[in-house]
């Protein structure tokens, strides 16, 4: 059977492949080639072998899971995936841009607050800036008593500094800018304190002289320039407002208010007689209050002290002002009268001469006269007195007053 199978395939591809003859005439010459059954059965099994191969590669091409394929399903993931990242992308820029913004605003902010904090201190330090009133005595004293007194603030308690934070750290970088703000502003509180302390022992050692003095500070400052109730200090400032600082706020207003209660005292303590009347030698011949009257032998008050001296020794101004009188009164001669503003008025009685006119201003230490025995006098002398509103004054207490000024 095997053998019959295998003569049927035999005579099959013998009817199927027969052996061909290929003649090829060329140039009037026959040529002829023979093309064998094996030959033929290798060229139509090769030719079948590449139609397969063709047809398998576009089949698996197809349908297939190709390497130059990949299927939509996977493209698709694949490009959400990008624009997930994408998306993710843009999203954290706008929001390290956002940071950025923000931070380079918190830091413009703290900027312009340190710089409107740092003119607040310019001003209140160039407020702070008073002088302390000095007498200096050029001529011979006569008492060597001194004013004894110790200034105490009212604050009992030693101030700290605040920390004052001004940027609120979101990264490293806030951290930096936060760290270098809170040291500035801690610097500016130790200024702050500074100039606090500086004013208030102005303000405290300026009372105790003029208590000394036998006045009352409320009543001298009502008679100043700022009138009743002393000086307007507004705590709504631009700086106070735009700083956004309450801690700062609150401690500049307080400040404000010692500084300006400071400078409304030093104005008054301008407005002090604290020199001595005479500018050469001289003694006191008849204090301030009652005493037997050097004509009549009866007792009366006397308003002023007298000082002996020799006949023209210069008479000089104990405080800056505006001379309101100058001429002849009765009882007093030739007589000087000095405003001094604060309701304060120095009179120079029995002068030899007087060398200003009414409404000359007048510095402290000048000259406006010269001693005499001019008008109700038994020899030469000056009469000097001390009105606070409209009422003479102990004029030694002033002059004590005036030495403890200039010693400090």
């Amino acid at each position: 059977m095997f053998e019959f199978s295998l003569s049927s395939v035999r005579e099959r591809l013998e009817k199927t492949f027969p052996e061909r003859q290929i003649i090829h005439r060329t140039s009037g010459q026959i040529n002829s080639f023979v093309i064998g059954q094996k030959a033929q059965i290798a060229a139509v099994s090769g030719a079948a072998l590449i139609a397969g191969w063709c047809m398998f590669t576009m089949i698996n091409l197809a349908y297939g899971h190709s390497p130059l394929r990949s299927p939509a399903k996977e493209v698709k993931r694949v490009e959400s995936q990008y624009q997930r990242l994408l998306i993710d992308a843009r999203a954290n820029e706008a929001n390290a841009r956002a940071l950025l913004a923000s931070q380079q605003r918190e830091f413009t902010e703290a900027a312009k607050s340190f710089e409107q904090k740092h003119n607040t201190i310019k001003e209140i330090m160039g407020s702070t800036g008073v002088v302390k009133t000095s007498a200096p005595i050029t001529s011979t004293e006569y008492a060597s008593s001194n004013v004894l007194m110790s200034p105490v603030t009212r604050d009992s308690h030693e101030r700290q500094a605040r920390n004052v934070s001004i940027l609120t750290p979101n990264t490293a970088t806030s951290n930096i800018h936060a760290v270098s703000f809170s040291s500035l502003s801690l610097d500016q509180n130790d200024i702050l304190i500074e100039a606090e302390t500086l004013a208030q022992d102005n303000i405290e050692t300026n009372r105790a002289i003029i208590r000394e003095t036998g006045l009352t500070v409320e009543a001298l400052l009502k008679e100043g320039p700022f009138g009743t109730g002393g000086p307007f200090i507004s705590l709504e400032t631009d700086e106070i407002r735009s700083a956004n600082e309450a801690n700062f706020g609150s401690r500049v207003a307080s400040i404000r208010a010692r500084v300006a209660e400071a400078d409304a005292l030093d104005q008054a303590m301008q407005s002090m007689p604290f020199g001595n009347p005479i500018d050469a030698e001289f003694y006191k011949t008849s204090g301030y209050g009652p005493r037997k009257d050097p004509f009549t032998k009866r007792t009366a008050f006397h308003g002023g002290i007298d000082f002996a001296g020799q006949h023209m020794s210069p008479i000089t101004a104990t405080a800056a002002g505006q001379v309101s009188f100058s001429g002849t009164k009765s009882g007093y001669g030739t007589v000087v009268e000095i405003d001094h503003e604060h309701g304060i008025k120095t009179r120079y009685a029995h002068l030899a001469k007087s060398y200003v006119k009414r409404g000359e201003i007048i510095v402290k230490g000048e000259k406006i006269g010269g001693m005499g025995s001019s008008g109700r006098s038994t020899s030469t002398h000056l009469h000097y007195e001390v009105i606070f509103q409209g009422r003479s004054k102990d004029p030694e207490k002033f002059m004590k007053a005036g030495r403890y000024v200039q010693q400090n």
